[in-house]
């Protein structure tokens, strides 16, 4: 479903190092993360400007001064989100603990802890707020809709608008970190996977 939080543990495929700013991971994360908030799983293409309404999030917040330009302290998230998390830091690292054990996304789009770390990613994302439960019931309605009719051909422009990858996939292969310690993931990533047609058509 849509809205499943992972079962396990994020793995990271991207091992960009030494940038000299944090944006320029940006690229790096929307691939890491499927173009989507780690935290509230809303996609860039349900926002108005796609990326540009995402960011990138220090787990250990930039604050401490404490691996601010470490790729493994990040992680791509909504501005809305990254907002709410300010500073905090006693929400779990998606990359060493499966989000799927301690939330989960009803069916009608209400969110329930499982465990108290899930309510505390609750609490600090705001999940359960009025129209964070609105937005994903309408995804919600549209992704049964298609499921329920996969021949009507007014389908396909609903399915290109909600589920299917941004147009605007990143060509990691045209970036040049100055080190890579996981230079595998570049031929890994979505872009590639596209041009070779392996991409899937929606996810």
């Amino acid at each position: 479903m849509i809205f499943n939080y992972p079962r396990r543990r994020h793995r990271r495929r991207h091992g960009p190092e030494g940038y000299q700013l944090y944006q320029p991971f940006k690229d790096w994360l929307r691939d890491e993360f499927t173009f989507r908030c780690v935290f509230c799983l809303i996609r860039e293409r349900w926002y108005p400007f796609g990326h540009v309404d995402f960011s990138v999030d220090h787990f250990i917040p930039k604050s401490s001064g404490k691996r601010v330009l470490d790729y493994k302290n990040l992680v791509y998230a909504c501005l809305r989100c990254n907002s709410f998390k300010r500073d905090l830091p006693a929400v779990l690292d998606p990359c060493r603990h499966p989000y799927a054990k301690h939330v989960r996304v009803n069916n009608d789009g209400t969110v329930t802890a499982l465990t108290a770390r899930g309510r505390i990613l609750i609490d600090t994302f705001r999940l359960d707020r009025a129209e964070a439960v609105l937005l994903r019931q309408e995804k919600l309605v549209f992704f049964h809709w298609i499921q329920a009719n996969p021949t009507d051909r007014q389908i396909e422009p609903w399915i290109r608008r909600l589920f299917h990858y941004p147009d605007d996939l990143p060509d990691l292969r045209k970036k040049r970190p100055p080190r890579n310690s996981r230079p595998a993931g570049v031929n890994r990533c979505h872009y590639v996977l596209r041009e070779g047609r392996k991409l899937p058509e929606f996810y």
